[in-house]
């Protein structure tokens, strides 16, 4: 009998970060399975136990929040939000540009 093909560890890793990621703080990890294991086409009671063995294993789960992650996504927003200000800025100067020549024009 040939053995079915399982799931790769790569699809483990980024279910069990999706949970993690999903999970609210006032719920369990078993309740954060539920609604997610349909979704991604796994059994909820295996995604728990993929979950609960990654969290026993550290050396070869990265947690999502990790410092290095954090500091890449922290860099990342601050990024965007350097653009964002940026936008905002001229955005600012055009609606008062153009404010002031809409009034110039009335009192014509």
């Amino acid at each position: 009998m040939p053995k079915i093909p399982g799931y790769t560890p790569e699809f483990k890793d980024q279910t069990v970060r999706l949970v993690v990621a999903e999970q609210r703080p006032d719920e369990s990890r078993r309740a954060a399975c539920e609604p997610l294991g349909p979704r991604v086409g796994v059994n909820p009671v295996t995604l728990y136990a993929w979950v609960k063995a990654a969290i026993s294993r550290p050396t070869s789960f990265v947690v999502l929040g990790s410092v290095e992650e954090l500091r890449a996504a922290n860099a990342a927003l601050k990024k965007e939000n350097r653009e964002l200000a940026r936008a905002n800025d001229i955005l600012q100067a055009a609606a008062s540009f153009f404010g002031a020549a809409l009034d110039r024009q009335s009192k014509r």
